[in-house]
């Protein structure tokens, strides 16, 4: 009787182990449907680069919604781009989950490099390096 006891312990010890310990996944742009996604104007902020022996890790913060006074701040880890702070970016925003974005592939959207000019021109008249952001959030 003890003996079957012990086994309901360990498997059920096992069981628990395994599931707490596993690691949640993240979702990458290839598991949603690309038509659920728009084309934004963003702007890259912060780019954190780790390069160790057959390891590379680049992560990104950007900004978009330029338009508006406090522009929303995303992030991306370990993504295959190496930009550049203060480049232009496309940013591909679901269109249902607003809080999922990825960078695109591209630097700027059709017809809105306006928007990367005003903005930080407004960024420049207000003595910002971002406009919007608060800099306490990046470091």
């Amino acid at each position: 009787m003890q003996h079957i006891d012990m086994r309901k312990f360990l498997i059920i010890s096992i069981i628990l182990l395994y599931y707490g310990c596993k690691e949640q996944s993240i979702k990458s742009y290839e598991d949603y449907n690309e038509q659920d996604f728009v084309e934004v104007q963003g702007l890259i902020i912060k780019v954190e680069k780790e390069f160790a022996y057959q390891n590379r890790k680049v992560d990104v913060t950007y900004i978009y919604n330029l338009e508006k006074d406090k522009p929303t701040v995303g992030h991306e880890k370990n993504t295959p781009f190496i930009p550049m702070a203060g480049q232009p970016k496309v940013i591909l925003v679901h269109k249902y989950e607003e809080n999922v974005t990825f960078l695109g592939g591209n630097t700027y959207v059709e017809d809105e490099n306006d928007l990367i000019k005003k903005y930080l021109e407004k960024s420049t008249r207000f003595g910002l390096e971002y406009y919007g952001v608060d800099q306490k959030e990046l470091d």
